[in-house]
């Protein structure tokens, strides 16, 4: 235990680990856990401090990590205690994952050796066998733990009554009671009942939707069953698997580390450590912490670099992350616009019925009308302002979309995020595995003197250093890191698709992979880094000799050359193969530079300077099918498409004249350039840019950053783990393809099996149809109850009896608020829905213009219901109202002419709700015991006149402004027409 003084105090801590060699301290301050404020404060007294380079505290592990400049008087600051006695109470969660408390004792894995573990769990290094995989799955079951224990049926149930509308129809209900009308308190029960039993199975079907995706969302995981490599689900890994490991893998479960190759983990969500950790096969003190334990690696952590091989040792709620997980409480999910911008309107509605039942009473006291009758008025009205089925309507209409989007494999992780698609004015997408296929071959072996025929190219492995081609090809396969297993007679090799290509090329030239790295050993690598783009491996070379092999971007390379095969590099040769490598460029290859060099004896570390130019490497990867059509829909839809890669600009160029883009390319110095301008000169920058090249997953996150602070609705479509941080910064991430790496789909927000840019334009597609349909469905809803809080409040002020009663007001909002209601959110939508812009970003759910149509149209039917308490009282003004309220349902569909190519099966919905609807409506007027409880008399054919004429007016007045504009657009034809005849020449 130490202690130290701040602002005058002493602060007891405890060094967890200190690097002198590094100059990294680590405390733990116990003081310091969930305190934000602490950590703040703590982090500005350390930085005052002479010599600390840097401090960061962590509140989620109470822990301090200082990096201290050399000589740095740090030290003298903190005093050494004795190790105060434990005291007594609760043991912190994250000491009892280090001592394995939890579910009693559990087995040693990091304390064991490989073969130890091994046999333990009756595995081999090869794997299992599919039979014994098979036999595994079914005991331990599938590899799936719940993000959040699901509701019970009971809170799901609780949380459709818990809402304003709800709320104030009980409210209702109990003021019908307290007036004495115990049928009508029953009945408004009823109809509260009856929408809480539709959203909940709504929502019951939505929970078995996620779930049934979850095995999807897994991902998959590169497996040996019985030596071969195979892809499998994680939901279906089983104690025993040996499992395949490269960076920017999520871990799908417990494994015990079999090889290690530069491994490192990144443990932060489990265990707190900010930076990655060290992995290794050999084992550890069995007493070690959950965060020493370097021979394990823990579900729900990734892989941060290197590769490996690990046997899988605990599954699904076996995982120390799924232990983690039952201790922690579950916090609520923030809002989303959406919802905010329908508790925006329940607000809204809450007030507005509350404020006309306020004026319903004051009018009736005023006309000298009694305590029940004006508690029974007011009631009627407050009935008459809520839109039961508007929390109905909307689920629906998301859930609709998310099944849609499933059925051409996509899962949507947030349900609020099918409609934010409809609202994406700006596509970044990862040109490698979207726009372009991610399958790289090589296509161009240039030495300096132009390319070689690659069809007739034979390698010469006895000579390997001394032949150009040989050592150029073999450069290639000795400088990447890839892992390379036989399947049958089938040569697989695993990593980047450059590297993969590279090694296929030196293979089909007669290279042996095995034989090659036999004979040139590795020693040192020097992989690429945030502003390193090359890579270069040391190696034992045949007859005790030691060489470097250099392999990366052509302009960096160059610059770490001193000659070629012909002599010295002089400015003239430089430029020359600068041109070189424009031209290659400039037909869309992606270029690589290759150079070597002799070390003397033991060199240390890979050299960066002092090489021998050998030669340029060509690879494409061929455009994606409907690349370049997505990209020109994307457009017609007036969204931009902003291409991101790790290629040279003259790459990223063709690459994006090829799919029709225009624009600037941009490099990470020119963008850094540009994001430091302002105003309109920042705006326009951004609206040029059409390609950011040599990209790093910062840029990438600057750029979407940037983007969005201008205004734009960002999707971000990428597949590996350098597109995760923008995918978390954009307002939509999409990780696209079946091999998208686990990273991307954990952060995204929509995850799909194909990597086609037209599946996105599908996406957005049916997010602008969510929008669409809410819209039409909310006018419908609003403009229908306005119509009935209309004509009761109408009659209230102007003393007349009272034209509906709360039952017959529950029975009307019964019929158009849920069927018709949902009907309009589940249409199907304009099939030429991406040929206009998106909607903007901040437009409300109802416009101005449309708050002005609603209205409109509620004034109209409500005048229509007057009409039929003048010619019927209100019986004919009950079936009136509600007919003409179920013929406004086809007046807020989609116009005629985007409604041509609609499927049958949308027309039929509309028709079979409708249809629905008008025969329950039918019923009540004429079966005698519906009559008796809506307390109406027997029908005339007055009501049935009344009942046709309601269905059919909505229709005729709703094409009646369409024909008067067509008139009104001739009559100006013609007075043009005439105007010019008349003009003098």
């Amino acid at each position: 235990m130490v202690v130290f003084l701040m602002d005058g105090q002493c602060a007891p801590a405890r060094v967890v680990r200190h690097s002198t060699a590094a100059r990294r301290l680590r405390l733990e301050v116990p003081e310091l856990r969930w305190n934000t404020f602490l950590c703040r404060r703590m982090e500005r007294t350390f930085a005052t401090w002479p010599g600390v380079v840097d401090v960061s505290a962590e509140p989620r592990t109470g822990r301090l990590l200082v990096r201290y400049a050399p000589e740095a008087p740090l030290l003298s600051r903190l005093s050494q205690e004795p190790d105060a006695q434990p005291t007594r109470g609760p043991t912190p969660l994250k000491a009892r994952l280090a001592q394995g408390t939890q579910r009693g004792p559990r087995e040693p894995w990091h304390a064991m050796s490989v073969d130890a573990v091994l046999a333990r769990l009756d595995g081999t290094a090869q794997g299992l066998a599919s039979e014994e995989a098979a036999r595994r799955l079914k005991r331990f079951g599938p590899n799936i733990v719940q993000e959040e224990a699901p509701r019970s049926r009971l809170a799901m149930l609780g949380s459709q009554l818990a809402t304003v509308p709800t709320m104030l129809l009980l409210g209702s209900a109990g003021a019908s009671a307290l007036a004495g009308d115990g049928l009508e308190a029953s009945a408004i029960l009823t109809v509260v009942g009856l929408n809480a039993g539709i959203g909940y199975r709504i929502e019951r079907r939505n929970q078995e939707l996620l779930a049934s995706w979850q095995k999807l969302e897994a991902g998959m995981a590169q497996v040996l069953r019985g030596g071969v490599l195979r892809p499998v689900p994680a939901a279906e890994l089983v104690p025993g698997d040996v499992v395949l490991l490269s960076a920017g893998d999520v871990l799908p479960a417990d494994m015990r580390v079999l090889e290690a190759h530069r491994l490192c983990a990144d443990e932060a969500p489990l265990t707190g450590e900010s930076e990655p950790q060290p992995k290794q096969a050999a084992p550890v003190d069995a007493r070690a912490p959950l965060a020493e334990r370097t021979s394990l690696l823990f579900a729900g952590s990734s892989v941060a670099s290197g590769r490996g091989r690990a046997l899988v040792v605990a599954t699904g709620a076996d995982t120390e992350m799924a232990r983690v997980r039952e201790l922690v409480a579950q916090e609520s999910a923030p809002s989303t616009p959406l919802t905010r911008k329908m508790g925006q309107l329940d607000r809204r509605v809450a007030v507005a019925s509350v404020g006309a039942a306020t004026l319903s009473a004051l009018a009736g006291l005023a006309h000298g009308r009694s305590g029940p009758q004006v508690l029974r008025g007011a009631v009627a009205l407050g009935v008459a302002a809520l839109p039961e089925g508007l929390p109905l309507v909307a689920t629906a209409a998301l859930l609709r979309a998310m099944q849609r989007l499933h059925a051409r494999g996509m899962v949507v992780r947030r349900v609020v995020a099918a409609e934010a698609l409809g609202g994406v004015t700006v596509i970044c997408a990862d040109k490698t595995g979207t726009l372009t296929r991610n399958e790289m071959r090589l296509e161009v072996l240039d030495l300096g003197d132009g390319p070689l025929e690659l069809s007739s190219l034979r390698a010469r492995p006895q000579a390997v250093l001394e032949d150009p081609p040989t050592l150029a090809l073999a450069l290639g396969l000795l400088n990447s890191d890839v892992d390379i297993h036989h399947r049958g007679k089938t040569l697989e090799v695993s990593g980047s698709s450059t590297e993969k290509a590279l090694v296929a090329a030196a293979h089909a030239a007669g290279l042996d992979g095995a034989a090659l790295r036999r004979a040139f050993p590795r020693r040192h690598l020097l992989e690429r880094s945030e502003a390193v783009h090359y890579v270069v491996s040391v190696h034992h070379a045949p007859g005790d000799g030691t060489v470097a092999f250099l392999k990366g971007a052509p302009e960096q390379v160059l610059g770490m050359c001193e000659r070629d095969s012909k002599g010295p590099l002089d400015a003239r040769e430089r430029k020359r193969l600068a041109g070189r490598n424009d031209a290659l460029a400039g037909d869309g290859l992606r270029v690589l530079a290759l150079a070597w060099r002799r070390l003397d004896g033991d060199a240390g570390p890979a050299p960066t300077e002092g090489y021998t130019f050998l030669g340029f490497v060509g690879l494409r990867d061929p455009l994606r099918e409907g690349a370049a059509e997505s990209v020109r829909q994307a457009r017609g839809a007036g969204i931009r498409t902003v291409v991101l890669t790790g290629d040279q600009p003259r790459t990223a160029e063709a690459v994006a004249r090829q799919v029709g883009l225009e624009g600037d390319t941009l490099s990470p110095h020119e963008l850094a350039e540009l994001l430091e301008l302002s105003g309109e000169a920042l705006s326009d920058g951004l609206a040029r840019t059409a390609v950011l090249a040599r990209v790093t997953p910062d840029d990438k996150r600057k750029l979407v950053k940037a983007l969005r602070a201008q205004g734009a609705i960002v999707a971000m479509a990428g597949d590996g783990i350098n597109d995760a941080p923008a995918l978390r910064a954009a307002d939509v991430g999409v990780a696209v393809g079946v091999r998208s790496s686990d990273m991307a789909r954990a952060v995204a927000d929509v995850v799909m099996a194909s990597e086609d840019l037209r599946s996105i334009m599908s996406a957005v597609g049916e997010g602008r149809i969510v929008q669409d349909n809410l819209r039409r469905a909310l006018r419908f809803l609003f403009a229908t109850n306005l119509s009935e809080m209309t004509l009761v409040l109408g009659a209230s002020l102007l003393g007349l009896r009272e034209p509906l009663s709360p039952l017959q007001l529950l029975w009307i909002n019964l019929l158009t608020d849920t069927l018709p209601g949902i009907a309009l959110a589940l249409e199907p939508g304009d099939p030429a829905i991406l040929d206009r812009p998106p909607a903007p970003p901040g437009m409300p759910l109802l416009t101005s213009r449309a708050v002005r149509r609603v209205a409109r149209d509620g004034a109209l039917m409500a005048g229509f219901g007057a009409l039929g308490m003048a010619v019927g009282g209100p019986p004919l003004a009950f079936g009136m109202l509600t007919a003409v309220q179920l013929g406004y349902s086809a007046v807020c569909r989609a116009p005629r002419a985007a409604r041509r190519h609609i499927p049958a099966d949308g027309e039929w919905r509309m028709y079979a709700f409708v249809g629905g609807a008008t025969a329950l409506h039918a019923a009540a007027l004429t079966l005698p015991p519906l009559r008796r409880v809506l307390r109406l008399p027997a029908p005339t054919p007055l009501t049935f006149g009344g009942l046709a004429a309601g269905l059919l007016l909505p229709a005729l007045v709703g094409a009646t402004p369409a024909w008067g504009a067509q008139v009104v657009r001739r009559a100006r034809r013609m007075t043009d027409t005439a105007s010019f005849l008349e003009t003098p020449a």
